[in-house]
């Protein structure tokens, strides 16, 4: 895994510790993309990052990240599986998953292993950041879509339509 330097910068503005984020997804291209974005912000750095599990769990017991960022499919590993072990290790880590997968489909499973959000590759061109400071401030992110399909569900109690699309 690769460490970003150690000590915590203070933001201009606020004088507060700027958020420690580590990355995980064995796309080299994704992660460097995302650093760069993110190392823009003044709130916020990329603290590490890492393209399998074996790294990311041994970069997590080491430093403390206020947030990982986890894609789904990781070489000969699942991120959900991983998921369930990072908050294993650390109850109260902040994770949020971006990854290609469907929302619809992996959004309420990622949710269920103690993500506290999801974003698709898709749709975290626009919305990242705000996605990383929302989970940040402690609230789950789901796009208006998920939020409406889980709070559907919710309603119906998960019962199947008659199309056999569970709501």
């Amino acid at each position: 895994f690769r460490r970003a330097n150690k000590t915590r910068e203070m933001t201009n503005e606020t004088e507060r510790p700027k958020a420690k984020l580590f990355l995980v997804d064995d796309h080299a291209l994704v992660r460097e993309q995302l650093t760069a974005l993110i190392q823009r912000e003044t709130d916020m750095e990329v603290c590490g990052e890492a393209a399998d599990g074996p790294t990311a769990l041994a970069f997590v017991r080491q430093d403390e990240p206020d947030l990982v960022i986890l894609d789904l499919s990781l070489k000969r590993a699942s991120g959900l599986d991983l998921l369930k072990v990072l908050k294993k290790l650390r109850p109260k880590l902040a994770v949020l998953v971006l990854s290609m997968h469907d929302e619809i489909l992996y959004a309420e499973r990622a949710l269920r292993a103690g993500a506290m959000g999801y974003i698709t590759k898709e749709e975290a061109i626009i919305n990242i950041l705000p996605a990383i400071r929302q989970v940040l401030a402690g609230q789950t992110y789901l796009s208006d879509q998920m939020a409406r399909h889980l709070a559907g569900k919710t309603v119906t109690g998960g019962r199947t339509t008659s199309g056999g699309i569970r709501v």
